[in-house]
């Protein structure tokens, strides 16, 4: 192969012209039907959290004192955190169900279920991050006339809120560079579909 004349140009056109072997569509089935396990499982914790949170939120709201700042994040965080949850399960709507599905058909449901989850995360960290710039606005505002016993709820409220947002951007950008390759391998699966077809 050290040959200086040996035309590498031809046995690379040689290469590509091959036949392709075509998609695996039992081995496609399998992974979309894990993937829509994973999601239905992902799903029931994110309602299941939500629903721990909304009943520590009533019961931190009949534990503090009505002057308390923190009263009114608790009470906006209620309806926030139904309105997010609510339009989780709104964008997944379609893609909870892969049953009888074509090769072609189960790819566009995958793309789907990547292109939501990159809306998920996205848009999840930005409202943790407006609800935490809410939080730094209340204990800001009440924090010159605010009972010095409240003083703490203020600040620990802040801290959790930095930190529960810092993890949400972190995970949303670990999550992210995982769909990008994953929506990747699709799209070539797509095209090579669509070549086989043709």
């Amino acid at each position: 192969m050290s040959d200086p004349n040996f035309d590498w140009g031809s046995l690379g056109d040689e290469w590509r012209a091959q036949p392709s072997a075509g998609i695996d569509v039992d081995r496609l089935r399998a992974e979309v039907r894990k993937r829509g396990r994973a999601l239905r499982r992902a799903l029931l914790g994110e309602v299941a959290l939500t629903l721990a949170c909304l009943a520590t939120l009533v019961w931190l709201m009949l534990k503090t004192d009505a002057s308390d700042p923190m009263m009114l994040v608790f009470a906006l965080l209620i309806p926030t955190s139904i309105g997010f949850q609510l339009w989780s399960l709104w964008l997944r709507r379609r893609q909870l169900r892969d049953d009888g599905l074509d090769a072609a058909a189960m790819l566009e449901l995958e793309i789907g279920r990547v292109h939501s989850g990159l809306r998920y995360w996205r848009h999840g960290t930005w409202y943790g991050v407006l609800l935490l710039l809410g939080v730094y606005a209340v204990a800001l505002a009440g924090l010159n006339h605010a009972n010095p016993m409240h003083t703490g709820g203020m600040i620990g409220g802040a801290i959790g809120g930095g930190l529960g947002v810092l993890v949400s951007a972190a995970t949303s950008w670990f999550k992210h560079r995982g769909a990008r390759s994953r929506l990747a391998y699709l799209r070539e699966l797509q095209a090579q579909l669509n070549d086989d077809g043709a």
